[in-house]
């Protein structure tokens, strides 16, 4: 036995001398991949960033030690010409994914770190409706009333609508976004679209999410009828966190007969501290939640929820809040979650699978 272990000792180390190139290769690949693993299990760092730095990282060594097996070189020229672009690469490709997506939906992708970037528009909170309009002349200004007419309207930069007024988004009107850009609004919004002109909330390019409409502090109720949000995200404006791609916050309002589609924020509509009505609406594949009603109060009743990927429907705190001929259909069988009642909520909601 100990000259067989002296016969493999002496073979290993005949290899080593002779590819000591290749030694090096595998000590340093299973090095990094014990440290990505390392710091995936007890960092945490998410399995979506594990993927990708492990992937490219087996990807260009074999690419690599293919191009580089005829070059007889120093084991520091090839640590050099191996490891450094690599981490050059990553370097430069995950910071391009985080500049050019400020929604952060593509980062999260990527990465798994769900990021959201923080805005401060607070000075534009208290400005005269005349200065606001002078800022932005998509808007027309009737008396202290902010009206956007129908058309296609592209917002590069966030949009807030200040105190003291109000705005009026008539039938036909097309919001286009940018990346991460939102309309937050600090006044009563009427948007009222109807079946054949209805009012769309969208991205200028579908890759690049933008973030929300966001009512908040109104002590006037707001109306949202007939319209569709898509390519929503979310957002972090003057210190408010809005969840949702309609996110209405102690304040009241209406939702009615409207689609929310392919929204990727934590909700496709998030209410909080609010009393509301939301009626005969469509929500179709939300990333998280279609609907979460924070220590709310109101109605919701008549709507379909398809393929949420967590709740159709998140209750907290719902002892006044009637929720009744809901349908709720996903791969699980319908979800539906209340902190109160859930079964008795459940039994006059409808709950199944979605094809």
């Amino acid at each position: 036995m100990d000259f067989a272990a002296n016969s493999i000792g002496t073979k290993i180390r005949r290899y080593v001398h002779k590819y000591p190139q290749w030694v090096l290769a595998a000590f340093i690949t299973l090095t990094i991949l014990f440290i990505l693993l390392i710091a995936q299990v007890f960092l945490g760092m998410p399995k979506e960033l594990l993927i990708v730095l492990g992937g490219t990282f087996l990807l260009w060594t074999v690419v690599y030690w293919f191009i580089s097996r005829q070059k007889t070189l120093t084991p520091m020229k090839h640590i050099m010409r191996w490891l450094l672009p690599w981490m050059a690469v990553m370097f430069l490709f995950l910071g391009a994914v985080y500049y050019v997506d400020r929604a952060g939906w593509l980062w999260f992708r990527v990465t798994g770190y769900d990021v959201t970037l923080a805005e401060n528009l607070s000075a534009d909170v208290t400005i005269s409706p005349a200065e606001f309009v002078t800022a932005h002349p998509q808007f027309e200004l009737d008396e202290n009333s902010l009206r956007l007419p129908p058309g296609d309207h592209f917002f590069k930069e966030t949009v807030i609508i200040p105190q003291d007024s109000e705005l009026t988004i008539d039938p036909g009107a097309v919001l286009r976004f940018g990346a991460a850009r939102s309309l937050i609004s600090y006044s009563p919004v009427n948007a009222k679209g109807t079946k054949d002109q209805p009012i769309l909330f969208t991205a200028r390019n579908p890759w690049l999410k933008w973030g929300v409409i966001g009512v908040v502090g109104s002590s006037k109720p707001s109306t949202f009828e007939h319209i569709k949000v898509e390519h929503s995200r979310q957002a972090l404006v003057n210190g408010v966190d809005f969840f949702a791609g309609l996110s209405l916050i102690e304040t009241d309002g209406v939702v009615r007969s409207s689609i929310f589609e392919r929204n990727f924020g934590k909700d496709a509509v998030n209410a909080r501290l609010s009393n509301v009505q939301i009626q005969n609406n469509e929500f179709r594949n939300a990333q998280k939640d279609c609907l979460d009603l924070d220590g709310g109060s109101g109605e919701i009743s008549g709507n379909l929820f398809v393929n949420c990927l967590d709740e159709g429907i998140d209750l907290s705190d719902n002892k006044d809040v009637e929720v009744f001929d809901n349908t709720i259909l996903d791969a699980r069988g319908g979800r539906l979650e209340a902190e109160q009642n859930q079964e008795s909520i459940i039994e006059k909601n409808t709950l199944g699978y979605s094809d």
